[in-house]
């Protein structure tokens, strides 16, 4: 049988609490003790003078009377009695006086120590050379100041013990929400679209409970998009697979019909057509890698400044070739000198996804025209191409994942429709929007328009295109 755990939370909380509460009071009983002890001391020294200054205009006002100073104080000592002090009065010699029937010796031996001692003129002027003596008990300012300590360090602990058990049943009904949303979450099934219930949506813990579905939220969207990933990748290569299938059955086929001629070329077709899917195979699961990466957060921009026109003038002699291959032809629109603050290589492969769709989706004879310029503070790379162009209601689906035309699919049926969704990622991963219009000189073909901001803010900047 297993124990169930005591919450360390509320503990610690206890802890913290009851240890805090006892330095402070600890503190706040060391400075009452410190100004009660100063009040009681201050009384009792203005007591002591009280009681000197009482005999001596005693003295001033009876020695009128008595003429002499020995049977005036003889009076006065028979009259002037203090409870828990004794005056003493010395002659000029130095000797005790003592008033006739008193006891030869000081008094004072009989107060309740400890004692305290003061000593003053009596009065210069009609007592010359006589000094008072008074001795004062402290014993009941001490007691105090014990009764002080005792209930100062007996309430400390009391308070501390009821504080704290206070603070053990406030602290558990703090922490009881806690509790029933810990316990709600490990029911939740995430997949059904469940979420914390929010008692108050307002306070801390509603604020957390609300952060906490949030995060189910992102974790559900990641899901869904790879099940959606999944999905369309399975569906994508599907075909492709079953087309090489069928081409591997046909050629065998064929070549358990043929002769060694028609063998050969019945072999050259087959190998030449699974070339053929065989690399548009690799294309799709290439764009699906690209893809994945992009989806992931792999592809952690790098920014720097540099010039995006040098980006792209590096990056279009690769694309002559090609083009040239299926007789067309790439040239430099509108071209200027554009500083910004970008991902290079991202932006390198913008531009060759941007060149790849128009030379898949063109014509020989066709030319494909590019600009890069500075729009206000946007940077503007635009890639023009005169093929098939793209239907005015297709125009916003074409950048969805393996989305195709239908105008697309019947040029070229191997296509993977990935590139503008990774070309609309890359731009978006820089702040910026990605469309396709109609040409600027109203000719057939489409203007895919890349646009983004010239300044991004970035904490590093790693490498510098130019210096």
């Amino acid at each position: 049988m297993h124990s169930t755990p005591r919450p360390r939370l509320r503990t610690r909380l206890i802890a913290w609490y009851a240890g805090s509460l006892c330095v402070v009071l600890l503190a706040a009983a060391a400075s009452t003790r410190y100004m009660v002890r100063r009040t009681l001391d201050r009384a009792h020294d203005e007591s002591v003078v009280s009681s000197i200054e009482l005999f001596r205009q005693f003295f001033r006002v009876e020695i009128a009377e008595y003429r002499s100073v020995d049977a005036t104080l003889a009076h006065i000592a028979s009259e002037l009695v203090f409870e828990d002090r004794v005056i003493d009065v010395h002659r000029p010699d130095g000797s005790l006086f003592i008033a006739p029937g008193a006891p030869q010796v000081s008094s004072h031996i009989a107060l309740r120590l400890p004692v305290r001692d003061v000593s003053v003129p009596l009065d210069p002027a009609l007592a010359p050379g006589w000094t008072i003596n008074l001795h004062a008990s402290t014993a009941t300012l001490d007691a105090a100041a014990r009764r002080v300590d005792l209930w100062l360090l007996g309430g400390i602990p009391l308070v501390v013990s009821v504080a704290a058990l206070l603070g053990w049943w406030l602290a558990g009904r703090a922490l009881r929400p806690i509790g029933r949303m810990a316990a709600e979450a490990r029911t939740l099934d995430v997949r059904a679209g469940s979420r914390l219930t929010l008692q108050y949506p307002d306070d801390e813990l509603g604020r957390f409970g609300a952060s906490f579905n949030a995060v189910l939220d992102r974790l559900d969207l990641a899901l869904s998009q790879q099940r959606r990933f999944l999905t369309d990748a399975a569906h994508e290569l599907r075909t492709p697979i079953a087309r090489l299938r069928s081409r591997t059955e046909l050629g065998r086929m064929s070549l358990a019909r043929s002769s060694t001629d028609q063998a050969r070329g019945v072999a050259d077709e087959t190998l030449g057509a699974l070339e053929r899917e065989l690399r548009a195979t690799s294309e799709v699961v290439g764009g699906l890698l690209s893809l994945a990466r992009a989806e992931s957060g792999a592809n952690v921009l790098t920014l720097a400044h540099g010039f995006v026109d040098d980006v792209v003038s590096d990056e279009l002699p690769r694309w002559q070739e090609s083009a040239s291959a299926s007789g067309m032809t790439i040239v430099l629109g509108d071209f200027e000198e554009v500083a910004a603050v970008f991902d290079a290589s991202l932006v390198r492969q913008l531009i060759a996804l941007l060149l790849d769709n128009a030379v898949n989706y063109g014509s020989a004879g066709d030319t494909i025209t590019v600009h890069c310029t500075a729009e206000r503070d946007d940077v503007r790379l635009i890639v023009e191409d005169e093929g098939i162009g793209i239907p005015v209601a297709e125009r916003a689906a074409v950048f969805a994942r393996f989305h195709r035309a239908a105008e697309a699919r019947e040029h070229r049926a191997d296509g993977s429709g990935l590139g503008l969704a990774l070309a609309q990622w890359i731009v978006e991963q820089h702040g910026g929007t990605i469309v396709a219009k109609d040409r600027a000189d109203a000719r057939a073909g489409v203007a895919i328009v890349a646009e983004w901001p010239r300044e991004i803010a970035a904490p590093v900047f790693s490498r510098a295109v130019r210096a």
